[in-house]
């Protein structure tokens, strides 16, 4: 049983040596003719590329800069005044877009001064904006997250504006869809789109509910 056991010892220590051998071998050629050119060796090349893939280690300039994704997402806290008056409320360092005053923000048509996005980053905190993309979301399961950002925003502007208590008709949620750099575009607001809310479920909702209005669903 031990000389049984020994050899099994020295059989696989010897194959997982030939294993890493062979592995670092094909990953150094893979660079080296990566640098001098594939044409140099192609065989060689494809040989070891093969070798890589199968390992699911194939090393490509990607796995250091990715693929970016050219779209974001943003919600947009509007206060509809009984005059019909919209207000955009915003942050000092969220962008102020021409649309959001309007009767419809962001009119179809719209031309690309309208659109421009001046997006200001967090430089001092590196805050990452996670519970702003959630609060964004159409997915029926961030319901809650997405009445509590409205209520939230819209509490803080009436403490800032309690003389316009009374003048407010409702509190509508929008999506803001951000068009970044890339392919030849520009940083613009492609789109906005109004998404559900429920203060029918918030007790601390701060104005007066509109049951009626078709966007306070669950």
């Amino acid at each position: 049983m031990n000389v049984l056991t020994s050899a099994w010892r020295w059989i696989s220590g010897v194959v997982i040596a030939c294993l890493v051998i062979t592995y670092l071998g094909a990953l150094l050629t893979h660079n080296l003719i990566n640098l001098a050119g594939r044409d140099k060796a192609p065989k060689a090349a494809d040989a070891s590329l093969k070798l890589l893939t199968a390992a699911g280690t194939n090393q490509q300039w990607n796995m250091f800069a990715p693929n970016v994704g050219t779209i974001s997402v943003s919600p947009v806290v509007v206060i509809v005044m009984t005059n019909g008056r919209r207000i955009a409320l915003r942050s000092s360092v969220e962008p102020e877009l021409d649309g959001w005053e309007r009767t419809k923000l962001i009119p179809h048509d719209a031309g690309p001064e309208a659109r421009r996005y001046r997006w200001m980053l967090h430089f001092g905190n590196g805050r990452i904006r996670k519970y702003e993309s959630r609060a964004a979301s159409t997915d029926p399961g961030w319901w809650r997250i997405r009445t509590t950002y409205a209520r939230w925003r819209a509490t803080k502007w009436l403490e800032e504006n309690p003389e316009q208590r009374d003048n407010v008709e409702r509190i509508e949620l929008w999506r803001s869809t951000i068009r970044h750099p890339g392919y030849g575009r520009e940083l613009c607001c492609e789109s906005m789109q109004m998404i559900p809310i429920t203060p029918q479920f918030d007790s601390r909702w701060p104005v007066r509910v509109d049951l009626s209005f078709p966007m306070y669903r669950q």
